[in-house]
């Protein structure tokens, strides 16, 4: 029997290439279940801030936040919310936690109604975003 000191060439160049196609495999569902965990957090987010509002609603005797909703919604206290969380809808837009009140029909913001019209009620929060998220909903029917 030969006794070898280390890998042969062909022994290295067929680990690297199992390597690489486990990572050409397994790139995509992890790039995926990224974007799925953002899609869950804005989400959730969504929740929390119609939940302040909702509370908000309820101590100031059926008067909803006006467009300074930011202001009246965030106080030192924390009453209704500390912080006004973001929204990611990847990859269409960016990271933010701006809450808009005109919509643009596709700027990846909050959106606040702040008056009645045809399609939103006085109140309504909604994300400003016309893509779809993985399961192919629009962002804007959340």
């Amino acid at each position: 029997m030969l006794n070898k000191k280390g890998l042969s060439l062909t022994e290295i160049l067929i680990a690297i290439a199992i390597v690489l196609i486990l990572t050409l495999v397994l790139y995509p569902k992890f790039v995926n279940i990224i974007r799925k965990s953002y899609e869950a957090t804005s989400r959730a987010n969504l929740t929390a801030l119609r939940t302040a509002i909702a509370v908000y609603y309820g101590d100031n005797e059926g008067r909803f936040p006006s467009a300074n909703i930011v202001k009246e919604l965030t106080s030192e206290d924390g009453k209704y919310i500390k912080f006004i969380p973001e929204v990611y809808c990847p990859p269409y837009h960016d990271i933010t936690n701006e809450i808009i009140t005109k919509p643009t029909g596709d700027s990846g913001k909050w959106v606040y109604q702040t008056e009645d019209s045809d399609d939103r009620q006085w109140g309504e929060l909604w994300i400003d975003c016309n893509h779809t998220d993985t399961k192919g909903v629009v962002w804007n029917t959340y």
